[in-house]
């Protein structure tokens, strides 16, 4: 088994998508998180993107590694510059960010899909009393659009860095499953979403933007909104949200997108000798 190194600045200081991704990677694949050396390492991981992946390109091609990249960003400036970087693999999360990195990656670089994944065992629905109609998961930042939730629902409870309540990602199935709906606006360009897939775990339906991605998340287990920026519209589709019986389709929803099922691909990237 060849060895693997994610690099991560923020692992251990946030738990956001990211250094939640990396935290279960590292307990599914046995993959290091911040090594202090990195040369004893085949295949680097960076993921935070510009000036970590130009260095780590450097060193990878003059000590023979292999450099992977996952498109964490979203369709933006910072994974052209990641692509332009020439990763040897470059892993999109969806069919919309491959057929988009496509665009600008290098010829040798390797695009390939992967999408996100949940562990099923860890979040799972529990029968404790709800406490909130909605929820929402995300850091406070502009591109997250917590504030158009905010202003569509009232009986909301919003946790992320920066919100009203941060909590130890241990704890989050406990925090779905005192909700009732769960919904996440955020840009088009979020590339996946691992809260969508945690939520859903927990037999949440899901209330979120109308786009390519966000469907192939989400399917069948919950509500579209086209223009969430309109606080009546996106009201409604959490009303229509909590009254719908929604049956175990969140549940069976996210199973498709379960470590048992995502990890082989991962695995693959391992053993495939991609072009250095």
């Amino acid at each position: 088994m060849k060895k693997i190194a994610i690099l991560s600045k923020y692992s251990g200081i946030y738990n956001r998508g990211v250094e939640s991704w990396a935290e279960n990677l590292r307990r599914k694949l046995n993959v290091d998180i911040n090594p202090t050396n990195i040369l004893g390492y085949d295949i680097i991981i960076p993921t935070n993107g510009r000036a970590q992946v130009f260095i780590y390109r450097l060193i990878t091609w003059i000590f023979g590694k292999k450099l992977v990249v996952f498109g964490h960003s979203g369709p933006g400036a910072d994974d052209k510059w990641n692509l332009w970087c020439s990763p040897n693999v470059f892993v999109a999360f969806s069919s919309p960010q491959a057929d988009w990195a496509k665009k600008f990656k290098l010829p040798w670089t390797k695009v390939i899909i992967i999408p996100h994944a949940v562990d099923t065992e860890v979040f799972f629905p529990s029968n404790i009393p709800k406490t909130h109609d909605v929820l929402c998961v995300a850091a406070n930042s502009r591109d997250k659009r917590v504030d158009l939730v905010r202003k569509a629902a009232p009986n909301l409870l919003v946790v992320g860095s920066g919100q009203e309540l941060e909590v130890e990602h241990s704890k989050m199935p406990v925090i779905y499953n005192q909700s009732r709906v769960f919904c996440f606006v955020p840009q088009p360009w979020e590339a996946f979403g691992l809260v969508f897939l945690e939520a859903m775990a927990c037999n949440l339906p899901v209330v979120t933007i109308d786009d390519p991605v966000r469907r192939g998340i989400v399917g069948e287990a919950g509500v579209f909104v086209k223009n969430p920026e309109n606080a009546k519209e996106l009201a409604n589709a959490i009303k229509l949200a909590l009254i719908t019986d929604w049956g175990d389709k969140p549940r069976k929803q996210a199973e498709k997108f379960s470590w048992i099922k995502i990890a082989k691909q991962y695995e693959d990237i391992c053993n495939n000798n991609y072009q250095r």
